[in-house]
């Protein structure tokens, strides 16, 4: 799917009718990239997986953008090598609850392999931090490579035109009167809502209602809805 009919599908929408062509390119190519990331993963073997990749890939696009196709390829290489380490995982812990369980030494080496390679990646895409190679100036020069690529991606968000007299103006905001408040659609990095969970809980909003708000699939919400809200419910 080109970028065009993403953004004619977006337009459609009712909550996007207000948006700008400028906002249109951009939700368009973060839809783009996340399918593309997505169907060009190579260890997704089952629904499970397929519903980690989502996580992570969700988890990740909150952290930072990717700028160009080879940060894209390396975060589909990084997403691929942790589902494989989870697959692992769950091999190693069917095989210690066996009555006479043995240690499978060639994989707990392969688990090693493993993470270290998810290492490489997450510093090669800079998702960790590694004070022993980098200093000042470098996280410098990141932080600055982050604002100018932000800069070229949302330059055109605050640029409207009069619907009267077709000028362009631009929107100017004053931020010494904003308070700061905790963003609660978010749980961590990761999109999140007790409260709306809850109602899902009780059936009063259905997992397709769910997934529009937060604007995710439905296999999203059902992984954060056994794994964050049944478990801290269990908890309780």
């Amino acid at each position: 799917m080109d970028i065009e009919r993403q953004k004619n599908k977006l337009r459609n929408l009712r909550q996007n009718k207000n948006l700008t062509e400028e906002q249109l390119d951009i939700m368009a190519k973060e839809k783009l990239d996340k399918h593309k990331i997505l169907s060009n993963l190579t260890m997704c073997s089952n629904d499970d997986e397929k519903k980690m990749a989502e996580v992570l890939l969700e988890q990740y696009l909150s952290e930072r953008s990717f700028e160009n196709y080879a940060e894209i390829d390396t975060l589909r290489q990084l997403i691929d090598m942790e589902i494989l380490a989870e697959r692992v995982k769950a091999i190693l812990k069917t095989e210690y609850g066996k009555a006479n369980p043995t240690i499978p030494t060639h994989m707990l080496q392969e688990l090693r392999e493993i993470n270290a390679q998810v290492l490489e990646f997450k510093k090669s895409l800079k998702l960790v931090n590694d004070k022993e190679n980098s200093n000042g100036l470098e996280e410098w020069k990141n932080l600055e490579q982050k604002a100018l690529a932000y800069y070229e991606s949302h330059k055109g968000c605050n640029i409207l035109k009069c619907p009267y007299c077709s000028s362009l103006f631009e929107i100017r905001m004053r931020t010494e009167n904003l308070e700061a408040k905790q963003a609660i659609l978010f749980r961590g990095t990761v999109l999140y809502n007790e409260s709306l969970y809850k109602l899902y809980n009780e059936k009063r909003i259905t997992v397709e209602e769910m997934a529009k708000i937060f604007d995710v699939s439905v296999n999203f919400i059902e992984l954060l809805y056994q794994n964050i809200y049944l478990k801290e419910s269990v908890k309780v």
